[in-house]
């Protein structure tokens, strides 16, 4: 992963990493709340040399105590000083739990000890400060050595008292609050950018890159839910997802420079990812440029084109197949998208034998002499095997992957499977890809709006047998938004 990686993963997460951090400050200031309050009380003692007969005793002796402070500052916390003052002040604690509220300071280059005592109750504080004063000078007497005369060689005076304390010192609260949101903001940026190094769902280009060799051929930006494909391409023309589908038949075009690249199947791993809308959005960038493209609706299992078209979908691939029409009898023309399509037709109780009979050769093959493009939409390939059998028909196989739905095992699996058909899988489509940024370039979609149904080009219900029947409308495989 590059660094725009990383960026783009915490940017994604904005809302995770703002929430997180205001809880973490709102905990955290909770919590000082809860906190009684801290009160410190500071004595200072300074350790003195008996008086010596000459100059040199004298230095010797003020080296003699330098060298002493450091011990006397270890001595002032310990259980021979501490303990004296829990018996003499009645405190319910040890001299460790005691100790952990002493703090001794011995300032650089000097012989002053300053003791200090932090407590909840002020007056207890200057008690337990001063009464720590005085056993610690206490202890310096009985532990220092003694000169020729028998007195101390080295004693503690008092220079500052202990004193009540005004103010209280604690809890610090901003600091606290500080503390609150950098744990907040630090578990946010984590989740973050675990959730991306860890995540198996496809969200971008280098997803896919991590895990096949094949292009992206394009990034098909979502609309909103109650957008339909048919609005995204019509009424907002300059809309982002119009843009992204005429940038994949653009790339499609530069993909066929050296290869026959007419007959496109579409499919992806699993339902719901939006292969139909991407068939769709190919074939209507195609014809605005001025091809003439068909759909074949192959997915007979669960077909979705004519719905989406707002077309007849009782007659068509199934109707083919079984000898009831012609293609020519079965082609509807979508006037607002300028398409023709050959929907999937009445539901089959055997649509693995129909995808594998010679007659869907025949039509594939009687639309790549009628039409510039054929494109085939398909059955995710991981679900049934008709997609490996629709392969051999086309010229090339794009898959589709949806944006924050597909997995990287998924992707794999669809490029292993079809892999096995020796056709080439020339580009992947990632679908649904959410971009929020505004740009002059684009307009933004517009709400959506019931459109007419166009007329079929030829009869499509005198000659069906299935449509005689009673067969019912084909089922919508995905959603028609992207």
């Amino acid at each position: 992963m590059t660094l725009q990686d990383y960026i783009d993963a915490l940017r994604r997460q904005w809302i995770v990493i703002v929430a997180l951090t205001v809880l973490g400050v709102g905990a955290a200031f909770g919590y000082a709340r809860t906190l009684p309050p801290e009160y410190s009380s500071t004595a200072a003692v300074m350790v003195i040399a008996q008086r010596g007969d000459s100059t040199n005793e004298l230095v010797q002796g003020s080296s003699y105590v330098q060298s002493l402070v450091q011990t006397y500052a270890v001595l002032a916390s310990s259980p021979l000083v501490l303990s004296p003052v829990i018996e003499e002040l009645d405190l319910d604690e040890t001299a460790t739990q005691l100790a952990k509220r002493v703090s001794v300071v011995n300032t650089l280059n000097t012989v002053v000890i300053e003791i200090s005592v932090t407590d909840t109750d002020k007056e207890r504080a200057q008690e337990t400060a001063a009464a720590i004063t005085d056993s610690l000078i206490s202890a310096v007497s009985d532990v220092s050595p003694s000169d020729a005369e028998g007195q101390p060689a080295v004693r503690l005076e008092t220079i500052a008292p202990a004193r009540m304390p005004q103010a209280p010192i604690g809890p610090n609260t901003r600091l606290l609050t500080i503390i609150g949101a950098a744990i907040g903001f630090g578990l946010s940026v984590a989740y973050a950018l675990f959730r991306r190094v860890l995540g198996t769902r496809m969200t971008e280009r280098s997803d896919i890159a991590a895990v096949t060799d094949a292009p992206v051929l394009g990034e098909i930006v979502a609309w909103r839910r109650n957008y339909t494909i048919l609005s995204t391409m019509l009424r907002s023309r300059d809309s982002r997802s119009a843009e992204s589908f005429r940038a994949l038949a653009a790339n499609l075009k530069y993909v066929a420079v050296d290869r026959d690249l007419r007959v496109v199947m579409v499919t992806s791993s699993a339902p719901h990812e939006g292969k139909s809308s991407v068939s769709i959005g190919l074939a209507a960038a195609l014809a605005e440029s001025g091809h003439s493209v068909v759909i074949i609706d192959a997915d007979l299992r669960r077909s979705s084109v004519a719905n989406a078209l707002q077309l007849e979908g009782a007659v068509g691939v199934t109707s083919i197949l079984v000898g009831d029409v012609t293609l020519e009898e079965t082609v509807q023309h979508s006037e607002s998208m300028n398409i023709d399509v050959v929907a999937g037709g009445a539901t089959a109780p055997n649509p693995g034998q129909l995808i594998t009979s010679h007659r869907l050769r025949d039509l594939v093959a009687e639309a790549r002499d009628r039409y510039e493009y054929v494109i085939i939409d398909s059955a995710p390939a991981l679900v049934v095997s008709d997609a490996l059998w629709l392969a051999d028909l086309a010229d090339g196989v794009l898959v589709v992957a949806r944006s924050g739905k597909t997995r990287r095992k998924q992707i794999s699996a669809v490029l292993s499977t079809l892999k096995s058909t020796h056709k080439d899988v020339f580009g992947i489509v990632l679908n649904a890809v959410k971009r929020n940024e505004s740009s002059p370039y684009y307009q933004p979609d517009v709400p959506t709006r019931r459109w007419p149904r166009s007329s079929a080009r030829k009869s499509v219900t005198a000659t069906s047998g299935a449509a005689k029947s009673g067969a019912t409308e084909s089922r919508v495989e995905d959603a028609p938004d992207a």
